[in-house]
């Protein structure tokens, strides 16, 4: 044991006083939400945000919807007149039939072109002989020669049949039977088919 007596003037030190709290409050202020600053604020974003939809969701997809409506009326009045530009379509196809390869019924498509068949002719008898008349029906030509000798003629009927394009000839003459005289005569080609037939 100490004897404080015999310390006499020795003090003695009061512990320090610390503060005797045991809790802490750790809730913060919670924020008024009544206050009008606050509520106008979140009624603009409110707003904004209504806005923002309302111009890509709603009327966007309303004025897409009324340029497809417009477009498609256009299309239906652009079909309705050219249907009415074509009600004559197959009168004037009937008249034009006969220019050009493309409307031709199934008996012209069998005719050999005409073009090739005036290119023999050409070749195989006008090089030979004065030809008077040429008349071309379907796939014959009917040629008038005049004033040729009967070898000749031979001669171009031999140089025709040996042509692919042509299928027979067959010929007619008036005048001498002497082979030394000219005669007049009319040379019938028949020519083959354009699918290649006789």
């Amino acid at each position: 044991m100490i004897n404080l007596k015999k310390l006499g003037s020795t003090k003695i030190q009061k512990p320090a006083k610390y503060p005797d709290k045991t809790s802490v409050n750790l809730l913060a202020k919670e924020k008024d939400y009544s206050d009008p600053k606050f509520q106008i604020i979140i009624f603009v974003i409110f707003l904004i945000i209504l806005a923002v939809f309302v111009k890509f969701m709603v009327i966007d997809l309303i004025i897409d919807a009324n340029a497809a409506q417009s477009k498609y009326e256009s299309m239906q009045s652009n079909i309705a007149t050219l249907q009415e530009n074509n009600r004559d379509y197959s009168k004037i196809r009937a008249e034009y039939s006969h220019y050009g390869n493309g409307y031709l019924n199934d008996e012209e498509k069998k005719e050999c072109d005409r073009g090739d068949m005036l290119d023999i002719i050409d070749g195989e008898v006008l090089s030979k002989a004065d030809i008077q008349s040429v008349e071309i029906s379907g796939n014959v030509a009917k040629i008038t020669i005049d004033s040729v000798r009967l070898k000749t003629v031979s001669g171009i009927v031999s140089s025709l049949e040996e042509n692919d394009a042509v299928s027979y000839v067959t010929v007619s003459t008036a005048g001498s039977s002497d082979s030394s005289s000219s005669v007049t005569a009319t040379l019938a080609i028949t020519f083959k088919s354009a699918g290649g037939d006789k």
